[in-house]
This record gives structure tokens, sequence and C-alpha cells, in this order.
């Protein structure tokens, strides 16, 4: 429901209506509109399939920014859920411990690792909701007939530029940034 019709769709009247039940029915087995919304981030985990044993911090992003992309491919509608409740648990811990671990094996502190997964979560987050939206067809564009070329050169010359191109360069920007984090705190240290 969330994927065909948007995470706002999601109700509990809704959601009783396509069951043929009545919704204070459903108030049995979830209590709120949030405890659905859980549930959905629950489901995008399990399927995230995010690394739960040791690997490095790269290759730690680097998989988690995949997975997430692929989500918010695969669930364009449902992946608001992960912005929009905060994601816990022992699920989505345990891949967060495994981050932390690697960014403390780099050389990081327990606070700067943390800030190195949170930087992560959130470049992810923001190019996941992008891809979403271009996955249902709702990516916004300028319109660059509407903007005077002597105004905005720069906007001009990207009338051939694929947008999607930003996903990697984010991707590749973030690994940059916590290399060099991790290298000045490795000659801070040392």
């Amino acid at each position: 429901m969330a994927d065909r019709d948007g995470l706002d769709a999601v109700t509990l009247r809704r959601i009783a209506a396509d069951l043929g039940v009545h919704v204070t029915s459903l108030y049995n087995h979830v209590e709120t509109r949030d405890a659905i919304t859980d549930g959905i981030v629950d489901v995008l985990l399990d399927q995230a399939h995010l690394p739960v044993t040791p690997v490095d911090w790269e290759e730690w992003v680097r998989t988690f920014f995949a997975a997430m992309s692929d989500l918010a491919t695969r669930h364009p509608g449902a992946f608001a859920a992960l912005s929009r409740r905060p994601v816990q648990g022992a699920r989505a811990a345990a891949s967060f411990e495994v981050a932390m671990a690697a960014f403390a094996r780099a050389g990081l502190s327990a606070g700067d690792a943390y800030s190195a997964v949170k930087a992560a979560v959130f470049a992810t987050l923001g190019v996941g909701a992008e891809r979403s939206m271009s996955a249902r067809d709702e990516l916004p564009e300028t319109v660059m007939e509407d903007l005077p070329l002597e105004s905005f050169p720069q906007f001009h010359a990207l009338q051939d530029h694929d947008p999607t191109l930003a996903w990697s360069f984010s991707l590749e920007t973030l690994v940059a940034g916590l290399r060099a984090q991790i290298a000045e705190r490795a000659s801070a240290g040392g």
C-alpha cells in the first residue's frame, strides 16, 4: 500500500477497509499508526541485508549506501518510513554496532565513530529520498526555458547532464570525507 500510494496513504482505516474488518479490531494487533510505520521500518531493514559481521568501515559505508539505494528503488513509497520514525531495536543496532566497531578499528573514538555512522546515514537517506522520488517519477526538474541564459549559465550548462550522477558523487564524497577525518584523527593522535 505504501509503495503503491505513498506512506501517508497507510492509515488504520485504510488497512481495515482493505482487510474487510472494522478499524477497532486492528487495535488488538497495532495500537497506532506509528506502530504500523515501525513495522514497515522492520520489514525494510529485513530486506536491506545490512552487514552484521565485521567489515572495514569503507565496505560498511558502501554496502549500507547500496542497500538503502536498492530499498528506495524497490519500495519507493515505503522508504519514507525510514526518515519518519527512529530506527531502533536490536536488528538496526546490529549493523550500526558493526559500523562503529569498523570506525573504531580505523582509529576513531567512540563518539567520532558514532558521528561517522550518522554522517553515512544522513547522506544515504537524502540520496534514498531522491531515488524513491525518481522511482515514482516524481523527481522535480527545473524548467530551463524559464531561466534566462545570461542569469543562469550554470543551470543551462546542465541541459544534457544525467541528474542521477549526483548519487554516486555523493557516495564518493562521503567516503573521501570520512577517509580524511580518519587520517586527521590518526595524525593528531600519533
